[in-house]
């Protein structure tokens, strides 16, 4: 059996598994980065360059040994070094003497790369790729009612086990039928879980580069950090979102970028690259939406994201609106993370205290 990597992207590689599938192949993946893996891309790639390529080099290292022959991962356009990253980790694992062959998801073509080497017949491609789409959407709303519900939780836990447990069944889902029952209970499951309807949680949200946004092992579990500490997040990588932005481009000419740009206008008129455009804007419109503050996540060297910082600082002053700025290398430890994360909690709560309601225009979510 064909076995294929793919990049930890949180909980949506459970639905990138059922993609590979439409390619007549298995998939070898996991919902975060392990240690393991790490400690090999840290040993292996260059000092310099950021965290998560050497997050991505460590986990096909790993599929190699493992025996897997493909790979793939996202490509980037702008100043991200990302769009670099494929040729230097193909380099790297030569020089190793590993085998595995890594594809990029980018179009040369009627066909992106991946799709014209493997060559799936229409009803074998196509089949999994609907049931790809609806178990995005299924994440998606997991994704939202675990933040919303965390928060206000009476028995500490309670949301994680139940994410847990539906995140498995769908991984386990085969059919379309099945996953769209999935869908069903999700929000009838979390309304089961008992809350403090009382309690009212900081809000807060998260933007940044998207490794650290969704994956686990990078960010150190931030997401379970801040819902364990009473806060409601919004974590601005919902990839059934950046779908449906693609689609409107293809067939209804409507750009989201658009709709960032005129909102961060004021504050950013060039091409940055990576998310750094999104991490501007949606901090101005939490800010208008009366958030109680923002977190920004970013690899150690991150180009784009470093750039946009300084920004960043100009839009908290103006708006009136707390900026935690997270910054992640190799040398990060949970213990200074969760110390981090527990001050600005203090901090965003002792404000709310000292200040009237800020202003809201909207959910936000």
């Amino acid at each position: 059996m064909t076995y294929m990597a793919i990049p930890n992207i949180g909980n949506y590689t459970i639905a990138l598994a059922t993609a590979v599938e439409s390619l007549g192949i298995k998939a070898w993946a996991s919902t975060a980065t392990t240690p393991e893996a790490l400690k090999l891309g840290i040993a292996a790639a260059p000092e310099t360059v950021c965290l998560p390529l050497k997050a991505h080099l460590g986990h096909f290292i790993e599929a190699d040994r493992a025996g897997v022959e493909y790979a793939f991962m996202v490509n980037s356009v702008g100043t991200c070094r990302l769009r670099y990253y494929r040729h230097m980790i193909e380099h790297i694992l030569k020089d190793l003497g590993l085998k595995i062959k890594i594809f990029g998801l980018g179009f040369d073509g009627f066909k992106p790369p991946i799709v014209r080497h493997f060559d799936p017949g229409p009803i074998t491609f196509l089949k999994p790729l609907f049931h790809t789409a609806l178990k995005i959407k299924v994440i998606d709303k997991l994704e939202v009612a675990a933040w919303r519900t965390r928060a206000i939780e009476i028995t500490h836990g309670d949301t994680t086990l139940l994410m847990n447990k539906l995140l498995v069944e769908l991984s386990e889902s085969k059919t379309m039928a099945r996953t769209r029952a999935i869908r069903k209970k999700v929000a009838g499951c979390f309304a089961e879980i008992p809350v403090d309807k009382e309690k009212k949680p900081l809000k807060v949200g998260l933007v940044g580069e998207i490794s650290f946004l969704r994956d686990k092992c990078l960010n150190k579990n931030i997401e379970y950090i801040l819902g364990s500490q009473g806060i409601e997040l919004r974590n601005f990588f919902l990839l059934g979102e950046e779908l449906k932005n693609i689609t409107r481009i293809v067939f209804l000419n409507q750009n989201k970028r658009k709709y960032l740009s005129k909102v961060a206008d004021r504050y950013l008129q060039c091409t940055v690259g990576g998310h750094a455009l999104d991490s501007v804007a949606h901090s101005i419109h939490c800010a208008d939406e009366g958030y109680d503050g923002m977190i920004h996540l970013c690899p150690s060297g991150c180009m784009p994201e470093v750039s946009v910082r300084p920004i960043l600082k100009r839009v908290s002053k103006d708006k009136d609106i707390p900026i935690l700025e997270m910054s992640y290398d190799e040398h990060t430890c949970d213990v200074g993370i969760s110390t981090r994360l527990e001050a600005f909690a203090d901090v965003l709560m002792e404000r709310r205290k000292k200040q009237p309601a800020r202003p809201s225009r909207g959910e936000g979510n």
